[in-house]
């Protein structure tokens, strides 16, 4: 969900610099289980695009917020239907911008570009 200069690869790279306590995808991780980060074999990032709306681009989050709420709810269906052994670290709460028709086709976008790389027939 940045909108940092350096782009999604400027925020993993933070995220993974951080000390435990400085860093919500560490933090994340440890809460699922403490050991984990030493157990981690294979890191999967998802990334896509929501859209130039200029809601998603401003400083203010809660748009890009629930957009990432709405795709997390579904990736957790979609793969616990799969019995996926793939686990969604990111915690994000839902706020009434979830309800919007823009928010909801940024999170549809997301999603089918995770099910496009995922899919079998890929």
């Amino acid at each position: 969900m940045t909108v940092g200069r350096n782009g999604v690869l400027g925020r993993w790279a933070d995220h993974l610099g951080r000390a435990l306590e400085r860093s919500s995808f560490r933090r994340r991780v440890h809460e699922f289980d403490e050991s984990a980060w030493e157990q981690i074999d294979d890191l999967v990032i998802v990334w896509s695009e929501i859209g130039e709306e200029s809601v998603f681009l401003a400083a203010e989050t809660s748009h890009r917020e629930s957009v990432e709420y709405l795709v997390q709810r579904e990736m957790r269906n979609i793969l616990a239907a799969e019995n996926a052994p793939i686990t969604v670290v990111s915690k994000v709460r839902s706020n009434p911008t979830a309800q919007l028709a823009l928010v909801k086709n940024a999170a549809d976008r997301v999603l089918n570009a995770f099910r496009k790389h995922f899919s079998a027939d890929a």
